[in-house]
């Protein structure tokens, strides 16, 4: 134990005096003592340090050098640095990569494997936290530099008296993320642009469209997938399964806090706080097609509306995507939107009628008709949650390879399952909601968004729309700007990050023998009690402040 105890001696104070440098923290003292203790009693992975008894307590495995002796002293010695204030998940994250980006290749692999058999959590229905993934995924986006950044942020919290518990981390890093921003060179501009156009399209057809050899686009886009940048996953279409989406927007007092009033909606998949214009917040629904249930948001109104909180309910009935990589600058990696001219553009389609020529890029939603049991609304709700590999979904269903694929097959060509390409981390930091309300204003907006890098377009039957457009920093602000010269009638609403609801796949009522959903009714009439119940005590505390005596300053 004499050696055991020299080599953590010596690993510990070197490893203190790089902490010390690289992130500033103060770093507990080399432990007096070193302990092989039962697995059972161990913390971490391998070992883990006692504060109070200054003790080294490791696992005989280490011992053996099954795990590496150095990477649980960095895990240790970085892990103790930390703050009381973060969250022992979030010490353990930072810590165990600290460790793997000091240890070398042999023992950095053999870190790894240990680090990967923690197992998987689910923290909402769409939200899984996996100790590894999440920093082998901010490693591959950010670098080795980005876990300087991630530890000052935690330590300004804690200085600020912010604790942060195991909820609260999850979701900061899964936002976290979308902050970091991956360069695109010209290469992957063209082969990006070309996937987004057409998810379908073989690589053979994107290197035709893009002009490069096809064995250039497949190492291009395996380099994009293994930065997390270019991803390809199915997804379960809401309207194709009877699905419908609605978003509600609210406004009350402005002192309130509106989303409390829709936070136990059953149908409620996310919600969004809205950072300035006459609304507070703007929340999607996903509403199973049943008259119960949409009768359920008309009386959402009455009562919001009797008790003096504005509401807007729009259902998408049509939904398009536009994509442009046309105002990005790859030889500086980063967006150069001209807002000067994107007015002078508006000002053009509006004078020259140029919106009547430009070809609609919303599809209708529709309804499937093929006959659906319980065993393909299962595979469905495995798909939503990003279950999609055969292995997982037959694990999952306990059935044969055959069922599975024959089912599959029937799912993807009624359009079902989708496979679609998604493109994350280049620089669209900033999300802002529009409104147009006339058929004219909207149809003019849509088309001079298809020059912004991306927008959302979400079509009501009258056609009147609520577009959503990523854009890079700053950008909001001068997207505002210009719409508000180009004196369009329509509502820009810039938003915050969004909060997921606690919605999941409603496979349970879905009705096999008349093929169509049923609805919570419980859960609908304990959402509207809470409601009425909250936008009344609302009302209650508008009016007495109204009626509270204003006290004004006295003139000298």
């Amino acid at each position: 134990m004499t050696d055991i105890y020299s080599r953590v001696s010596k690993l510990w104070l070197d490893c203190s005096k790089m902490i010390t440098q690289r992130f500033g923290l103060e770093v507990s003292p080399i432990p007096k003592s070193v302990k092989v203790i039962n697995a059972h009693n161990i913390e971490r992975i391998g070992g883990n340090y006692n504060a109070f008894g200054k003790e080294l307590k490791i696992h005989p495995d280490t011992l053996q050098e099954t795990i590496p002796l150095a990477g649980v002293v960095y895990r240790e010695c970085l892990f103790n640095a930390f703050p009381p204030e973060l969250c022992s998940e979030a010490k353990r994250d930072l810590a165990s990569e600290f460790a793997r980006q000091m240890l070398k290749r042999p023992d950095r692999i053999k870190w790894v494997q240990e680090w990967q058999t923690i197992p998987t959590q689910r923290v909402r229905t769409n939200l899984q936290y996996n100790s590894y993934n999440l920093m082998n995924w901010i490693y591959a986006l950010g670098g080795s530099s980005e876990l300087d950044s991630i530890v000052h942020e935690f330590v300004c919290m804690a200085r600020y008296g912010k604790s942060l518990d195991f909820d609260e981390y999850v979701e900061y890093m899964n936002l976290r993320t979308q902050n970091i921003v991956v360069e695109l060179g010209q290469a992957d501009v063209k082969i990006v642009d070309a996937l987004l156009k057409d998810p379908t399209a073989t690589y053979r057809q994107v290197a035709e469209v893009s002009r490069l050899s096809e064995s250039w686009v497949c190492t291009r886009i395996n380099r994009l997938k293994r930065k997390y940048v270019l991803m390809n996953f199915a997804t379960a279409p809401f309207s194709r399964i009877g699905i419908r989406t609605f978003y509600v927007l609210l406004a009350g007092p402005s002192w309130s806090d509106p989303s409390k009033l829709v936070t136990h909606c059953p149908f409620l998949y996310d919600v969004q706080s809205i950072l300035n214009g006459p609304w507070q917040i703007i929340a999607r629904l996903a509403v199973p097609d049943n008259i119960e249930n949409t009768r359920s948001l008309d009386q959402m109104s009455s009562i919001l509306n009797s008790n003096g909180i504005a509401v807007d309910v729009a259902e998408t009935y049509s939904v398009g995507i536009s994509n442009s990589f046309y105002h990005y600058n790859p030889k500086i990696c980063r967006w150069e939107i001209p807002w000067v001219a994107m007015r002078g553009w508006g000002h053009r389609i509006r004078k020259e009628s140029l919106d009547q020529l430009v070809e609609r890029i919303d599809v209708p939603a529709k309804t499937s008709d093929v006959y659906l049991d319980s065993l393909d609304m299962s595979i469905l709700a495995l798909i939503q949650k990003g279950i999609t590999s055969t292995r997982a979904l037959r694990n999952e269903l306990s059935i044969g390879q055959t069922n599975l694929s024959t089912r599959m097959k029937k799912l993807r060509s009624d359009g079902l399952i989708r496979s679609i390409w998604n493109v994350l981390n280049i620089g669209l930091v900033e999300r802002v909601a529009i409104r147009a309300t006339d058929r004219k204003s909207a149809d003019i907006l849509d088309t001079w968004s298809r020059e912004l890098p991306r927008a959302f377009l979400r079509y009501e039957e009258n056609r009147n729309l609520l577009m959503m457009t990523d854009l890079p920093a700053g950008g909001s602000t001068r997207l505002m700007d210009t719409l508000r010269s180009l004196r369009w009638p329509v509502t820009v609403s810039p938003l915050s990050s969004g909060i997921w609801g606690h919605w999941k796949y409603p496979e349970s009522m879905w009705n096999v023998e008349r093929q169509g959903w049923q609805s919570p009714t419980d859960e609908i009439n304990t959402w509207l009690n809470q409601l009425r119940e909250e936008s009344e005590n609302l009302a209650v505390e508008t009016s007495s402040s109204s009626r509270s005596p204003h006290v004004s300053r006295r003139r000298r």
